[in-house]
């Protein structure tokens, strides 16, 4: 085989793929806007409007550019973006920076630990901490991926070559400022009581959550990807995505033909197999979502169950990455409202144990205990854990106290100080 004919076909592969990738990303508005675009520069494309007449087009364009949306859009879109190159190294390494991906918060911080996602991958906790370190250092803004606010914080410092022995000082004592103030800091690291408080004032310029700069409310700005209906004991599923046109690719030209001609044929096929690929994906993530998440369409946020992309990969066959490429992004209306397809994937409340429940059903149940509680007597967080963990639903102190912030929610002392 000649050096011409490898670089032809690595670029055709490389071309499929991107056809792929581009299209699994897609809501079904782009998609349409996508596919009406591309039929409009290839002439062996033809885009059937189901309540329209046929729309095509002749020329061919840089199909590249119209794959990828320029802009991403959320923190998982981000990132994926960001670690493409790295997860392209090999498999060990992309299984790895997807599982740290799929235990991203909103705030661009990890929920587990190290020894916990190790144990949830099957590999030593050396590995992962090692792919944390790298991915923490390649990733922009810094500061996500990180474990703890004090981490966050040390990243973007070490960012801007700012981080010396006094930051790294206050920063390792930092949990002291909760209770005790700056003079707790002071005293535990030996600074005057002024190096402090300029520390205090750098950290505060800085981003404690880098993840919420990618948080859009998408169910504000476009229509649903997918309509959940009752259907006597069940759900009708509707798809928007990938329904609205229909595809099809004119018989490839003769042998005689240009080169760009035979192009222009190959790169239509490789679209309609990008979609049929993508309807098929999500066809089936969704009906298995549907069938364990059938009691939240019902009941609400206190009904979800845990559900993990790792989990709906295993079911439907497909790899955990084009799990994470349909969900992002998707849009999903039932008879409670429209929320996003990653939404219905909660993970654990708890980062251990057996009897752990969805966060979205505990704090669920935190929102409905907390309104309803004494306002002279406000319940202290290990109350609302004694509370919740009599309903079945075992949480730790400190995590319902993340949870109440997270509600809005300030301490028992200071919500019965405002009676």
């Amino acid at each position: 085989m000649s050096l011409s004919t490898r670089i032809s076909i690595n670029q055709s592969q490389v071309f499929r793929m991107g056809h792929v990738i581009g299209v699994l990303q897609m809501s079904g508005e782009e998609l349409d806007e996508h596919l009406l675009q591309t039929a409009r520069d290839n002439p062996f494309l033809v885009v059937r409007k189901r309540r329209g007449a046929a729309m095509r087009a002749g020329g061919v364009a840089d199909l590249m550019e119209t794959l990828v949306a320029d802009k991403p859009t959320g923190l998982f879109d981000h990132v994926m973006r960001e670690l493409t190159g790295l997860m392209a190294r090999d498999a060990r390494m992309e299984r790895l920076i997807l599982g740290l991906i799929e235990e991203l918060e909103p705030t661009g911080w990890i929920g587990r630990s190290v020894p916990e996602i190790a144990e949830k991958l099957g590999l030593g906790c050396d590995l992962v901490d090692m792919a944390l370190t790298l991915v923490q250092k390649r990733i922009s803004p810094a500061g996500l991926f990180a474990r703890n606010l004090a981490e966050c914080l040390r990243l973007q410092l070490e960012e801007q070559e700012a981080l010396d022995g006094e930051a790294e000082a206050v920063l390792a004592h930092l949990h002291l400022l909760e209770r005790g103030g700056p003079a707790a800091l002071a005293l535990a690291t030996g600074l005057e009581d002024a190096a402090v408080a300029r520390l205090l004032s750098r950290f505060r310029r800085l981003d404690p959550k880098p993840g919420t700069q990618f948080a859009t409310d998408l169910t504000l700005t476009r229509e649903p990807d997918v309509l959940i209906v009752p259907d006597g004991a069940g759900w009708q599923i509707n798809f928007r995505s990938g329904t609205e046109a229909e595809v099809a690719v004119l018989p490839k030209a003769a042998e005689g033909s240009a080169s760009e001609w035979r192009q222009a044929h190959s790169d239509a096929r490789a679209l309609k197999q990008a979609l049929d690929l993508r309807q098929c994906a999500l066809q089936k993530i969704i009906e298995v979502m549907v069938e364990v998440q059938g009691g939240f369409f019902r009941d609400g946020p206190e009904a979800l169950k845990v559900l993990t992309q790792t989990a709906i990969a295993a079911r439907t066959g497909f790899h955990p990455s084009t799990v994470s490429r349909v969900l992002n992004g998707l849009l999903i209306e039932g008879p409670n409202g429209i929320v996003s397809a990653l939404a219905l994937c909660p993970r654990n409340s708890r980062r251990s144990g057996e009897c752990s429940a969805p966060k979205p059903k505990v704090m669920a149940r935190l929102r409905i205990l907390l309104k309803s509680e004494c306002a002279v007597h406000p319940f202290s967080d290990q109350r609302l854990s004694e509370r919740l963990g009599a309903e079945g639903l075992a949480v730790s102190r400190r995590v319902v106290a993340k949870y109440r912030q997270e509600l809005g929610y300030a301490g028992a002392a200071e919500r019965r100080l405002r009676v």
